[in-house]
């Protein structure tokens, strides 16, 4: 059976939309300084969290099945 690209693209749009309903926060690197006192280095490391709301999750899971249809269709 072979794939055109809707459908390739959105089997791929699904799993990202099934991910991140999953897994809605995605933490993130914001920045790292490095304060040094004599012979002593201190590293503060932080920590950007982005949370992917759920109607987003579900609405990228939606265009994914409709992807997936219109490639199917488009046969």
């Amino acid at each position: 059976m072979k794939f055109n690209n809707f459908t390739l693209v959105g089997f791929l749009v699904i799993v990202i939309g099934i991910l991140s309903l999953i897994y809605p926060r995605i933490p993130m690197p914001a920045s790292e300084r490095e304060v040094g006192i004599g012979d002593t280095k201190l590293i503060m490391k932080t920590q950007r969290i982005v949370v992917i709301p759920r109607a987003l999750g579900a609405l990228i899971l939606v265009c994914g099945v409709g992807l997936v249809t219109a490639g199917i269709r488009k046969k």
